[in-house]
């Protein structure tokens, strides 16, 4: 039997920011480009939106221990719409996985990463 690889939790990060302030950076033509790649940018950017993916980049950067760009982080939903995180290689500090959670409401966005490295590999159970 192959040998299973086993994960462990190397941080968690959590970032809450205020909605206006999004909304009120955003009358700068240049910021949504400067905090999205151009991979992530939509045309219909919302503020609530656009506040949820400032929080997560910067919660998936808390997360990994390292201060990341901007453009270091990529967040697209998958076809559930679930965000998935993608790090730019060389940035990612060893981290297997970047799970995330996203929630806008109240005037607030928030969002929560955990970064997960594999540990070892441990024998299979005979």
């Amino acid at each position: 039997m192959a040998s299973i690889l086993d994960t462990v939790v190397v941080g968690l990060g959590i970032d809450v920011i205020e909605v206006t302030r999004i909304a009120q950076a955003m009358e700068d033509p240049s910021f949504v480009s400067h905090v999205l790649t151009e991979t992530e940018l939509r045309a219909n950017a919302t503020p609530e939106w656009l506040s949820g993916r400032w929080a997560a980049k910067e919660a998936v950067a808390k997360a990994v221990g390292v201060q990341l760009g901007w453009h270091d982080v990529l967040i697209l939903d998958d076809e559930a719409g679930r965000p998935r995180v993608q790090i730019q290689p060389g940035k990612e500090q060893g981290c297997l996985r970047v799970s995330l959670t996203i929630a806008v409401g109240g005037g607030v966005a928030c969002a929560v990463a955990i970064a997960e490295a594999i540990r070892a590999p441990i024998a299979p159970v005979e």
